[in-house]
């Protein structure tokens, strides 16, 4: 800015100082390109060059993986992004559990990933024998139980 911050209305109805004029730097204030993080995908009408100052850019995560933090990201004048990096975070449903006198089958308990149920000493199986991690991080169905009398050969 060039010239006086502020101005006064005097009795002749004029102000005391003419306007200020804003004179553009020498170079444009840009920001650093932000980065994709891991299991992301990001948009911008600026995929590749100077993300300049009111530049925004938008992540969303790869199916399977849910945004932590801000899914947008704004070019401030000073050259710094108004928030951090978000992070896509896989979804986990967690150790789905096992029935008793039941055996659990699967090592993964991420999105997509599906557990098998069986029964020991000749009890029979009741429900769903497969469980699938959904998107929601629940699994797909109620855990099954073994039921009927120990089988002896």
């Amino acid at each position: 800015m060039e010239g006086p911050a502020c101005a006064q209305c005097q009795a002749n109805r004029q102000w005391s100082h003419p306007p200020p004029t804003c004179k553009g730097g020498e170079k444009m204030v840009n920001c650093s390109d932000p980065g994709i993080p891991a299991n992301s995908i990001r948009q911008s009408k600026i995929e590749h060059g100077n993300f300049t100052f009111g530049t925004v850019v938008f992540y969303d995560c790869n199916p399977g993986y849910y945004l932590f933090g801000s899914p947008v990201l704004t070019c401030q004048p000073t050259g710094q992004w108004d928030k951090p990096l978000p992070e896509c975070i896989v979804v986990d449903c967690g150790h789905p559990g096992s029935p008793p006198n039941g055996v659990l089958t699967g090592e993964k308990f991420t999105f997509g990933s599906t557990v098998r149920y069986s029964c020991l000493g000749g009890r029979q199986l009741k429900g769903e024998s497969s469980r699938m991690c959904q998107l929601n991080g629940m699994w797909s169905a109620p855990m099954p139980f073994c039921s009927g009398e120990h089988f002896k050969p």
